[in-house]
């Protein structure tokens, strides 16, 4: 602690609530009212920054966090109406594919649709560049597998998602 000749007076107005709180303290902890005092302003002299850090800190939290929010919601938007969209493309996939094939003659109507289903494959991946390459790999080994199995093999409930359509 300073000698007390190193030490300036400051005056300090509180409200009484505030008189009687450092009262008490200074009774209990056995201090004077100005060490109390002057403890108080060095440890807010030396903590005044973090607290002020920690004050832009949880700011910066909050608009980061409401930023998020927001960000999270447009893209749960956007993948709620793309796979909206997706389900209406399927659906009129799907109808365009039973006209085609009910519009085939009976004998021929498998192979040409199977023909027409590899042939589009194989346009749409070439039109595929980077990652996208690599999913179409993976969808088109599943297709393949679907037309090595046969129409025979394939229900009209899945025709949507590149299955042929059974005649019925």
């Amino acid at each position: 602690m300073p000698a007390t000749k190193d030490l300036q007076a400051q005056s300090v107005n509180l409200s009484e609530q505030d008189r009687a709180a450092l009262h008490a303290l200074s009774e209990q902890q056995h201090k004077t009212k100005g060490a109390l005092a002057r403890d108080a302003i060095r440890w807010y002299l030396q903590n005044h920054e973090t607290l002020e850090k920690t004050e832009r800190d949880d700011k910066l939290a909050k608009v980061m966090l409401k930023c998020t929010d927001r960000i999270i919601g447009v893209i749960t938007n956007s993948t709620n109406r793309i796979c909206s969209l997706l389900v209406r493309n399927a659906i009129d996939t799907n109808i365009t594919m039973m006209l085609f094939y009910r519009m085939l003659p009976a004998d021929t109507a498998d192979s040409t649709m199977a023909k027409m289903y590899r042939m589009a494959v194989t346009r749409v991946t070439r039109k595929l560049a980077g990652e996208e390459l690599n999913i179409a790999q993976m969808v088109k080994e599943g297709m393949q597998q679907v037309i090595k199995e046969g129409p025979t093999s394939i229900s009209p409930s899945n025709a949507a998602s590149g299955a042929m359509i059974q005649r019925s």
